[in-house]
């Protein structure tokens, strides 16, 4: 099933979860040297700059003292094109597979609130292009052109676009038997096909024997 909030058990969730996010110390952390691969101290210093996983990231209060959350480079790189409005050449797939909800993590971290405006902007400017596509038979969609959720946007608006031409000729008009009935239908198959094989074993007729006797 297709949810746009990813949840815990989600394995699309846990992918972008993992992602490495560029952090900057703002504080003497003890103890913590380890997290930096080039710290020659146990303790890690004001001012260095280290990679943590989004998953740890998004456990830290918005506000936090500790560390300062940089903006992807590949948020940067789409900026440019959001503010010429030219986003619908951008192969989004080749740039993060998850780059609208990677950003959405980063988003109340951002205090200069730039990747929330950029995702927004950038989905704004391509959603057009996506429904254009949709209307086609998917070969404009190519490999690395579109990230994880507009692939299924883009799944979802083929399937909606061939219902909606099967309606139109009257193709795929057809009244079927909801599930719920058709299961509730083989239940009661089931129930008296086994009070018939019930009733055939007491009228055998070695027990009508017995009962004679």
């Amino acid at each position: 099933m297709m949810n746009y909030f990813p949840n815990y058990y989600s394995i699309e969730d846990i992918f972008v979860t993992q992602e490495k996010v560029e952090c900057k110390v703002n504080t003497r952390l003890q103890r913590l040297g380890f997290l930096d691969a080039g710290a020659e101290t146990e303790d890690l210093e004001p001012g260095r700059t280290i990679n943590l996983p989004l998953w740890y990231i998004k456990e830290l209060k918005v506000n936090n003292s500790y560390f300062t959350i940089g903006v992807p480079d590949i948020y940067k790189n789409v900026h440019k094109a959001v503010c010429e409005a030219e986003t619908t050449h951008i192969e989004l797939g080749r740039l993060h597979p998850y780059f609208y909800e990677f950003g959405r993590y980063l988003t109340p971290y951002d205090r200069n609130h730039v990747i929330g405006r950029i995702i927004f902007e950038t989905l704004r400017q391509r959603v057009r292009h996506l429904l254009d596509i949709s209307k086609n038979d998917g070969e404009s969609k190519r490999e690395h052109r579109l990230d994880n959720i507009e692939s299924k946007l883009h799944e979802a608006g083929l399937r909606t676009n061939t219902q909606y031409i099967n309606w139109l000729q009257m193709s795929g008009n057809h009244i079927r038997i909801s599930q719920l009935v058709e299961e509730h239908q083989k239940k009661r198959k089931r129930a008296e096909r086994s009070d018939d094989e019930g009733g055939d074993e007491t009228d055998t007729p070695s027990s009508k024997k017995r009962s004679t006797m």
